[in-house]
């Protein structure tokens, strides 16, 4: 069923570039790119391994994806961007400052304060300093003001507290002259507006083979509320697909890319699994079945990033 979806691969500027070409659109865009390291190593292989991007560049390189986003996205459409900080010589380094103000020049409007992916379970670190870290950033970019934005479909039941409360009429403030007033207030029968924190556990599926993978369950989130049904959606370093599955799973059509031919099969097999049973996960026993090298990212250190 690949009518429902695409995955490219090669270079994800090369691969922007001729989807600006044909005049290609895509309605979201939902990504967690590369994240940045502290080794200078720009040299890749034909193969398609490359090193880490240093924290100090990492902005600059980045910019040239965004400059290609703003062309691929339809009107009032989002970019939401997964990315954590980074501790550089035990401080919190200045990058994603710098990328969002970097971004503003470009024409992006930040158009949300960003969200918390909240993580239910997390790595154990052994930090003398800082408490275990346990969410990362889901920045909220458009390239309009008002961005397709459906909350409907991420409402949640209101609070047992909410509906007691709200039986009776409620006091509110006029805010011009202070004086104190009530009133009936009708629950929204949809359920309460979602909010800005968004729990889900990390990735801990072993079949899912990538060394840096989000929830399935995240992308879903992001897909519901910032997407039609039909729309396309994008993620330029595809890893895994779980974007993929996410899209199709809710009726979206999805774009994938990545620089590395095991993630782009894994991808195919993984969503073409989807699609044949409905499942988000291929099962680790059946893993070989689909000839996919369960070893292949053991090698540490091997075709990790995707330029």
């Amino acid at each position: 069923m690949e009518s429902q979806y695409k995955l490219h691969l090669g270079n994800t500027k090369n691969i922007l570039d001729e989807m600006i070409d044909r005049g290609e659109k895509v309605g979201m865009i939902f990504t967690s790119p590369p994240y940045f390291a502290f080794r200078k190593n720009y040299s890749g292989n034909d193969d398609g391994e490359i090193g880490a991007i240093h924290v100090d560049d990492y902005a600059d390189w980045f910019l040239e994806f965004t400059d290609r986003f703003l062309k691929v996205l339809e009107p009032n459409g989002s970019f939401f961007l997964n990315i954590n900080d980074k501790i550089d010589n035990g401080v919190v380094h200045p990058v994603l400052d710098e990328l969002k103000y970097k971004m503003s020049k470009q024409g992006w409007y930040l158009v949300a304060k960003p969200y918390i992916w909240f993580k239910k379970n997390s790595m154990p670190t052994n930090c003398k300093y800082r408490a275990i870290d346990r969410y990362e950033y889901v920045f909220h970019f458009s390239n309009s003001t008002k961005p397709k934005f459906r909350a409907d479909n991420c409402r949640v039941e209101h609070s047992e507290v909410t509906k007691r409360r709200l039986k009776s009429e409620i006091t509110t403030i006029n805010s011009r002259d202070g004086v104190y007033n009530t009133k009936k207030v009708t629950l929204n029968e949809k359920g309460a507006l979602p909010h800005n924190v968004v729990i889900t556990a990390a990735e801990s599926n072993p079949s899912v083979l990538h060394p840096a993978p989000f929830h399935v369950e995240l992308a879903e989130w992001f897909v519901k509320i910032g997407s039609d049904v039909g729309d396309t959606i994008l993620d330029p370093f595809a890893g895994s697909s779980t974007t993929g599955v996410a899209a199709l799973k809710h009726d979206r059509k999805f774009i994938g890319i990545d620089l590395v031919e095991f993630n782009i099969n894994f991808g195919r097999n993984r969503i073409e699994h989807l699609l044949s049973t409905g499942e988000c996960y291929i099962p680790k026993n059946m893993l070989e079945e689909y000839g996919i090298d369960v070893n292949y990212y053991k090698v540490k250190g091997k075709h990790i990033n995707n330029p």
